[in-house]
């Protein structure tokens, strides 16, 4: 009995010695941790807020997996004074912007620093970085781009978040915009493809002919229903997401609908798409308070979206 004791002296020591070394690693980061919550209480007791949708405290990573890797696109964000709809800072707030990009692309912010007007009724400023470029991106490739705000008075706090793009197979990609409090979220369609595969005989082209985007651009607006790109079909909830039945993609598109309280309601479409081009089409939300943004913000995307070459 006298040998088992010392084995669970031993045992005991070995415990309160393993927990006293991780103590002491953790020590920096716990550090860290005190500081930051104390400084985030110090700014909040000072009525201080300076906030973001896309930027954090964190510095998110947001990851875009189906990038074309081809043409220009923007990143938008706010910065906001606000904590709340009814809690904002009383005073201005300024504050500066950067961006870390790498020689693949050139990068234009719309402003590098500026001030939230305590006057402003929105209390928030919206940045766009505009993003070019400078090489061709092949399947595989990927694209981090860094971005940072800082206030630098009355007080100084520093938000970021990370975008990548990763590229994915050549053709046709989506995304989603959206925010919360927003009645409407808008579904963005961009077709990489260059060409159109010709389906009914007209002039000089056969079936099967596949036209360029360059002759494309000349062809009739009849003529051009005859050559299709891609096709595109989108099914969704409609309990969820009424379909804004007013946009001229409905002029040359298929749906089909499904009977919710005696009322017929879209739940699928079909249509097609010319050679780079980009759609979009809006969709009403029955909850304003989601985001449906995709894929920055979630991982799925709350509209399904098939899409297929032309037969």
């Amino acid at each position: 009995m006298k040998k088992l004791k010392f084995k669970n002296k031993n045992i005991k020591r070995i415990i309160i010695i393993v927990l006293t070394i991780a103590f002491i690693i953790s020590l920096p980061t716990l550090g860290k941790f005190i500081s930051k919550k104390f400084h985030e209480f110090y700014l909040n007791s000072k009525h201080f807020y300076f906030y973001s949708n896309r930027l954090k405290d964190d510095n998110p990573l947001y990851q875009l997996n189906n990038w074309s890797g081809v043409g220009n696109f923007d990143i938008e964000f706010d910065l906001t004074s606000e904590k709340n709809r009814y809690t904002y800072a009383e005073y201005d707030i300024t504050y500066t912007v950067s961006a870390n990009c790498p020689s693949t692309v050139t990068c234009s912010l719309s402003e590098t620093g500026g001030t939230i007007y305590s006057t402003n009724t929105n209390h928030s400023n919206t940045i766009t970085l505009h993003v070019v470029p400078n090489q061709v991106f092949v399947e595989g490739d990927r694209l981090t781009i860094g971005v940072t705000a800082s206030s630098t008075a009355p007080y100084k706090k520093t938000i970021a978040a990370t975008y990548e793009y990763v590229v994915g197979k050549s053709g046709v990609t989506y995304e989603i915009e959206d925010e919360p409090g927003r009645a409407y979220a808008v579904l963005k369609i961009t077709n990489a493809v260059s060409f159109c595969t010709v389906m009914t005989a007209f002039g000089d082209y056969s079936v099967g002919d596949r036209i360029d985007s360059s002759e494309f651009i000349n062809l009739s607006d009849a003529n051009k229903k005859k050559c299709i790109s891609q096709n595109i079909n989108i099914s969704f909830d409609p309990t969820i997401l009424l379909v804004d039945s007013t946009s001229s993609i409905f002029d040359d598109a298929t749906y089909t609908t499904r009977n919710i309280g005696g009322i017929e309601y879209i739940n699928n479409m079909s249509f097609k798409i010319d050679p780079l081009s980009t759609l979009a089409l809006k969709f009403y939300k029955d909850n304003v308070n989601s985001n449906y943004t995709y894929p920055i913000v979630n991982p799925t995307s709350i509209v399904s979206i098939n899409i297929s070459d032309p037969q």
